[in-house]
This record gives structure tokens, C-alpha cells and sequence, in this order.
């Protein structure tokens, strides 16, 4: 997904400055005319707008406060703006030690055939006055919803991805219980289409159909931000039941072996 937003935003003309935790992994964009650098903090230093897509809170956690981390040369009156799936606290944390420099949340809805054609939805949170002067750069991967302080982006990304995981399970149980009955697939998801899952259906049925087995967001990943949504859901005093049931079920995947495939996955595990 780095490599997808640094590909877009140096296509659209911007001066890119690219680091990557696994080697090799920026040569079409240098190829491109992106800046390689040695570390984080060569990355940063003369930067704008610093963006971040990591996998976790510890990936972000080394990359900005390790050995030779960004957070100590970030220009003060530049922005950060994070886009990895961390979580509000994690989110609060940064920011907190990377004051003054601004700090926007961002995380993202899409994967990578979202970004290079520009259709990624992106969560905001931060300074709104910080969003709007950085609106245009992050309208250059698709559409932006800002939708309050800091922490709010971060917040409603996990409460997305435990809606689409926990509705995912739903379907590939449903699904199992439907090819028991002997029902034909293409009426089944007719009928679903139909009802309150439509835009799910539809946005999914080739890959339930098996059409589409291309990979775009792990299963290791997608249980990752449904313990994330529980750290947060412990914490402010609440529980999210039926996530946690689709997480035991993406745990019995995950045991089978599945951990690295697309997070879709589990419906066919649930199926079999």
C-alpha cells in the first residue's frame, strides 16, 4: 500500500522521498524518479508532509522513535499524516510525543487497485484546519471524509473493518448452511443482493463465487484490527459480541493454515 500511495503522489508530479522497511522493495519507484533514502529520518527531514503506512502500532512504533527513527527530525511546522490501522491509542501516543509537529490520522478504505486508480476512501481525523491545507495531496488517492479530532479516523477504520469482517463471517455461514440445502449459489446470492447485504454482495460476489481469487488485505491482518477494536471497546467500558464470534471463526482459519491469505478467505473455509 506504501509503495501504491508513493507511486501515485510521484505521478501526480510531487517531489517523493521514499523508505522502506524491506529492501528492494522501492526500485520502480526510484525508477520513477522518487529519492531513495538510508533511514526514516533521512526520509523526513526536509519534508512537507511526512506519510506513514505500516503494518501495526510497533512497525510505526520503530520507524518513528528506533534507531534513527523520523520523530526527531521531522520539520516542526510539517505534517504527519498516518494512514497505517492502528487505533485511536496508539494514534494518541504519536502524536502526543511528535507535538508540534501536526498530526493527521487517515486511514484508508481499499487496497491496492484502490490507490492507483484513485479510489480509496480516507478517514480523517486531526486539525481540521491541517486537513484542508493537506486536502488536495490526499484527494490525489481518492475521497477524503473528515470526520473530527484526532483519533476519529483511526476509531471509525476499526469500526469498518470489524462491520465488513464480522458480515463476512455472516455470509460464508450462511453460505455453508445454503449449500447443505442444495440451493444453487447464483440464487442464493440473488436473494442476498435483494436484502441488507446488497452492497456487499454485489462488491464481493466474484470472489464468493471464486472468481476473483486475487489477494488484497491478509487474514493475520484483518484479526489484528479486530483485536485492536477490542482493546478500544475494553477500554471505553463496552463489548462487541459478534465481532469476537467472527474473530473465533478467523482464528479456526488462521489454525488451518489460512494466516496469509486474503481475509475473504474464511468464507470458504466456512463453506468447507
Amino acid at each position: 500500500m506504501g509503495r501504491a500511495i508513493a507511486a501515485r503522489l510521484l505521478g501526480a508530479g510531487n517531489d517523493v522521498t521514499v523508505w522502506n522497511r524491506s529492501l528492494g522493495r522501492d526500485e520502480e519507484l526510484v525508477a520513477a524518479g522518487a529519492r531513495r533514502t538510508e533511514s526514516p529520518a533521512d526520509a523526513v527531514s526536509d519534508r512537507e508532509v511526512v506519510i506513514t503506512m505500516l503494518t501495526d502500532g510497533p512497525a510505526l512504533e520503530q520507524v518513528m522513535f528506533g534507531d534513527r527513527g523520523a520523530a526527531g527530525v521531522i520539520p516542526p511546522d510539517a505534517a504527519l499524516i498516518e494512514m497505517s490501522t492502528i487505533g485511536p491509542t496508539a494514534l494518541a501516543s504519536v502524536a502526543e510525543r511528535l507535538a508540534p509537529v501536526a498530526v493527521l490520522d487517515a486511514p484508508v478504505l481499499g487496497s491496492v487497485p484502490s490507490v492507483e486508480a484513485g479510489r480509496l476512501v480516507i478517514f480523517v481525523g486531526g486539525d481540521r484546519d491541517v486537513f484542508e491545507r493537506r486536502a488536495d495531496l490526499l484527494g490525489l488517492l481518492g475521497t477524503t471524509m473528515y470526520l473530527g479530532p484526532s483519533g476519529s479516523g483511526a476509531m471509525l477504520k476499526l469500526v469498518n473493518n470489524a462491520a465488513g469482517i464480522a458480515a463476512l463471517v455472516a455470509v460464508g455461514e450462511l453460505l455453508a448452511l445454503t449449500d447443505r440445502a442444495g440451493l444453487k449459489q447464483d440464487t442464493v446470492l440473488d436473494s442476498l443482493a435483494a436484502g441488507p447485504l446488497a452492497s456487499m454482495i454485489e462488491r464481493w460476489r466474484p470472489r464468493l463465487k471464486d472468481e476473483d481469487q486475487s489477494s488484497y488485505f491478509r487474514l493475520a491482518l484483518a484479526r489484528k484490527d479486530l483485536a485492536l477494536a477490542f482493546d478500544e471497546a475494553d477500554r471505553l467500558g463496552t463489548r462487541l459480541g459478534v465481532s469476537e464470534a467472527a474473530a473465533v471463526r478467523c482464528d479456526e482459519a488462521i489454525e488451518a493454515g489460512l494466516t496469509d491469505e486474503d481475509f475473504g478467505a474464511v468464507v470458504g473455509f466456512l463453506r468447507r
